[in-house]
């Protein structure tokens, strides 16, 4: 059983799993959870091995989450055995929702323009604006093919294709860390600023000021964290777009406790809510009208060690039985203008709009 038809079990059984293909590597993970109900996620003390998977925004309806590796393999497992076992803990359809409605062209100008007029009063400096993108497809059938597109077009970045029934089935090639540790160390990042890849010369005045708002915000998060070695701000490509990244690295494992204390107080960051983070939190709700769910939360793979790998949930879909709805977004400053917003988002959104075009 190769890597598609352990998704393709998964995904007409209604079974939780999850797979993903990590930055710079050709090894691609799955797993999947057979027993029991999918767990939220709390804390990182004890835990098991499996998969990660937090929202934008906690909530009853849309809870932080953990699939446990049950069963797993690494590109191809031989033999009948675990396809026979994923087709015994086959579960009832859970279907219960459909794709959001996409954001018109026309509304999108209009919420640019009441997100700057609310940066103009000076209470918040940057705001992160999304919208959604329906396209109908055989989704459900399609997205192993895409998974494995994804995977072969987006080699520097996390591709992941994660379900857990009747809560939440996306998949995306995310450029950007949140948050991950191995034996070498801790390391997180500040991706903000977003321009066309090979534009080439200088970036302009907003796109700088948008990545040092992230950059410092997460800077001084960390302080108190031991050192971090900083490097940047430097150009990061990923797929034809590019950004502006600032890399901050601590030599050597920190604890489950301190990693769990980083991240609770790093999510969101400035680069998917907006600064400060708390007011701009409150003025988007109110301008976007939609839940984002998992959109710019994070997800990723956690060890039975202290290792685990966590990437901000961009450049992303989620995935309903005959739709997906895309989800992108920009940083809006004093400095932006409606089309060029509309303009990035159109870059951002090729993506998987392409891959979906390729089938």
């Amino acid at each position: 059983m190769n890597i598609a038809e352990a998704q393709t079990l998964c995904l007409q059984g209604n079974i939780p799993f999850y797979s993903y293909r990590l930055p710079g590597m050709r090894e691609v993970h799955w797993g999947a959870q057979l027993q029991g109900e999918v767990a939220e996620f709390k804390e990182m003390r004890g835990q098991e091995e499996g998969f990660v998977i937090v929202p934008f925004r906690e909530s009853p309806r849309e809870p932080a989450l953990f699939i446990r590796r049950d069963l797993a393999f690494v590109d191809e497992c031989r033999g009948p055995h675990a396809a026979d076992l994923l087709k015994q803990h086959r579960r009832g359809a859970v279907w219960n929702k459909g794709p959001l409605p996409g954001v018109s062209q026309a509304e999108y100008y209009r919420q640019v323009t009441a997100v700057i007029d609310i940066l103009n009063r000076g209470v918040v400096s940057k705001m992160v604006l999304s919208r959604s993108i329906q396209v109908e497809a055989e989704a459900l059938r399609l997205a192993p093919v895409w998974f494995e597109r994804l995977a072969g077009r987006y080699p520097e970045a996390f591709v992941f294709l994660v379900s857990v029934p009747g809560v939440m089935t996306w998949m995306g090639a995310s450029p950007e860390i949140f948050l991950r540790q191995d034996a070498k160390g801790m390391e997180t990042m500040a991706l903000a600023g977003t321009r066309a890849c090979g534009t080439g010369g200088a970036w302009g005045e907003k796109e700088t000021e948008e990545q040092q708002i992230v950059s410092r915000y997460i800077g001084d998060l960390l302080d108190g964290f031991g050192k971090w070695d900083v490097k940047g701000p430097f150009t990061r490509k990923a797929g034809k777009i590019e950004h502006l990244c600032t890399a901050f690295f601590h030599a050597g494992s920190l604890s489950r406790e301190d990693a769990d204390r980083i991240r609770k107080r790093l999510h969101p960051t400035p680069a998917v809510g907006g600064f400060p983070v708390r007011q701009a939190l409150q003025y988007l709700e109110q301008t976007e009208r939609y839940n984002r769910r998992y959109y710019a939360g994070y997800l990723g793979p956690v060890g039975n060690t202290d290792e685990f790998h966590w990437f901000v949930n961009l450049r992303c879909m989620e995935i309903f039985p005959q739709a997906v709805s895309l989800y992108v977004g920009g940083g809006i400053t004093v400095l932006s203008e409606p089309r060029k917003e509309w303009e990035e988002t159109e870059l951002k959104s090729r993506t998987l709009l392409d891959i979906l075009a390729d089938v």
